[in-house]
């Protein structure tokens, strides 16, 4: 499939708080009522526990007759430590009603991590909010990460005519297993130890706040819950140190990846406004859903790219902004959007949500907002730049030796993949590190062995708008290979900014031509299988090809500064190079081809 032509609209002079409209939220009408632990009768039996939070009579404190739409939220966290009720909403007129989804906090079951029995539990539960007291019929759903994900199969799983109207999922992936689980195959160990931490902690122990007026209840929970780290926690952490299982792409993953089922979502009727992050785990995947619920409304593959002609529909849009997974939204008031998306769905009034012809907007660091039709853009163009002697990026290649790479397995780099994939949680120390050049400078001298290839001061702004790749092309003397790539924005003073990035296994560097972008003779979003029958040996002293995704991006590089493209080997803590391959990677020393080039995607 080539992508044609992609680009970008011109920056709009609308800000990304407000839809386009003179319309305004409405006034806190109500106060906030909340009936906790209530017992919801599934069709298997299991019992799965709730709270309603329902606009109230400021005079009485009683729940206000309405009626009102109601916003589902599912959680796997427990909902009362994260319910992510919106009083906002609430005293505007909604109801909440958040769900401990089956086999975490207070709800029965076997927890499933995005099963199936997940989305049959939602399609439930839409037809269980739609009639609830004082409820108008019409449901909606929000939450961000794992109840993004879970808001897009419930979305697919209810039908058409359902009472579910809109979704509005914020961080959420299209494909876990790449998103956040692996890149290029080689296992996200950052967010992935967190990941079972949390998630086992908090589904685990939560019973005992969610189930606190039965302690003997609770208990069963507690134990019932543990348990599930068999299945889950322990089987996942095996497959990772063997190097078999879950660490390949197979069928457990396919069931868990949202992209396969937007075809559904639209077939059913829901609209759904995304929210993404520059810098959020799940950074690769949510242009993916945007691309996917347009071409599904346009009656087109589902993973293949927006045409550059193509004609969006604003029943699916999507905010990226400079965010990571703790700070999601941070400058704009997102509760005023959401307010806006759920007023028009699911109360019937005109918000002007829906006035816009390019329903992807992008919203920069310094505050630069501007829009897009399609992704990859409709206005852009592929440019290639190719690794250089002399570590250059230039726009031909020059003769000489190259560079060479040293297996090492790890770096000591700062930069803000080390917050990126702690989900937010060490930004104030990236903050810091990364505002004292000199300290990048002296990470970078004690840690030889990588490559580093810089553009010329730009003599104009660039700015990148959608998928990156380099098509590398090196010599290897082990069978295994690992290229861990790094894109950079480069200040005068040297201060220089993570800006997006990607890592490829060598022996997993197959690729399906039939789900990889191209442009011209290179793969601009390459799809690698990552499966175990696509596993091969590097061939050893031979030039062997990589075409290694980097995740797409929408950010400008200023006039000024240069682009800087780091290949390494290693990217502490976020990537674990595969513990049972380390005898085929030690020693590994990768020579650079000056025919292998970065591929950008950057507007005119």
């Amino acid at each position: 499939m080539v992508v044609a032509a992609p680009g970008l609209a011109a920056p709009a002079a609308l800000s990304a708080a407000a839809p386009p409209t003179a319309w305004e939220p409405g006034p806190a009408s109500y106060d906030v009522v909340v009936t906790d632990d209530i017992p919801i009768t599934m069709r298997d039996g299991r019992v799965l526990r709730g709270a309603v939070h329902a606009p109230a009579d400021p005079a009485t404190g009683q729940a206000a007759p309405g009626p009102f739409p109601v916003i589902l939220v599912q959680t796997p966290y427990g909902k009362t430590i994260d319910g992510q009720v919106s009083e906002y909403l609430i005293r505007r007129g909604y109801i909440f009603l958040t769900v401990d989804v089956g086999g975490t906090g207070g709800s029965e079951g076997q927890s499933q991590l995005f099963g199936q029995v997940e989305a049959e539990d939602g399609a439930e539960l839409v037809e269980y909010a739609a009639d609830l007291p004082h409820s108008n019929g019409k449901v909606g759903a929000t939450g961000f990460s794992y109840l993004g994900i879970d808001q897009v199969f419930t979305a697919a799983e209810v039908g058409p005519g359902s009472p579910l109207k809109a979704i509005f999922p914020v961080f959420t992936a299209a494909d876990p297993y790449r998103d956040l689980f692996v890149s290029g195959g080689v296992v996200n160990m950052e967010s992935s130890l967190g990941l079972i931490a949390s998630y086992f902690g908090l589904r685990t122990f939560s019973p005992l706040l969610e189930r606190r007026n039965d302690p003997l209840d609770a208990l069963r929970l507690v134990l019932e819950h543990g348990l599930a780290a068999i299945p889950f926690e322990l089987t996942t952490g095996l497959n990772v140190l063997f190097q078999q299982g879950r660490v390949h792409d197979s069928e457990y993953w396919q069931e868990r990846a949202p992209q396969r089922v937007l075809k559904k979502v639209v077939d059913n009727g829901v609209a759904a406004y995304l929210v993404g992050g520059q810098y959020d785990v799940f950074q690769r995947g949510e242009p993916l859903l945007y691309s996917g619920l347009q071409n599904a409304a346009a009656g087109r593959p589902v993973t293949a790219p927006m045409l550059p002609d193509q004609d969006p529909t604003s029943k699916y849009q999507l905010l990226w902004g400079p965010w990571d997974h703790g700070n999601q939204g941070e400058g704009i008031d997102l509760e005023r959007i959401k307010l806006a998306w759920f007023d028009q769905w699911l109360k019937g009034i005109d918000t002007g949500i829906l006035d816009v012809d390019k329903p992807f907007q992008v919203l920069e660091a310094d505050g630069t907002t501007y829009r897009m039709g399609s992704f990859p853009s409709e206005s852009a163009q592929v440019k290639r730049l190719h690794l250089s002697p002399g570590a250059k990026l230039t726009a031909s290649p020059l003769p000489g030796a190259n560079q060479a790479i040293f297996f090492k397995g790890i770096s000591l780099a700062c930069n803000q993949a080390i917050n990126q994939w702690a989900a937010g949680a060490l930004r104030a120390f990236v903050q810091f590190c990364t505002s004292a050049p000199l300290l990048q400078g002296l990470l970078d001298i004690l840690q030889p062995g990588d490559a580093v290839y810089d553009t010329a001061p730009l003599t104009s702004p660039m700015r990148l708008s959608g998928p990156l790749s380099l098509t590398l092309k090196a010599t290897s003397n082990r069978p295994e290979t690992m290229f861990v790539t790094e894109v950079y924005d480069v200040a005068p003073n040297g201060t220089q900014r993570l800006v997006t990035g990607g890592a490829q296994l060598g022996s997993q560097r197959a690729i399906d031509p039939q789900r990889s972008w191209a442009a011209g003779g290179d793969w601009i979003m390459p799809y690698h299988p990552l499966t175990e029958t696509a596993t091969s040996p590097v061939p050893t002293g031979a030039t062997t090809r990589y075409d290694i995704e980097i995740r797409s991006s929408f950010y400008t590089v200023p006039a000024g500064h240069r682009l800087r493209l780091k290949v390494k080997s290693g990217d502490t803590p976020h990537l674990l190079p595969p513990p049972m391959k380390l005898l085929d990677l030690l020693g590994g020393v990768y020579g650079i081809q000056s025919s292998s080039t970065l591929n950008l995607t950057v507007a005119n």
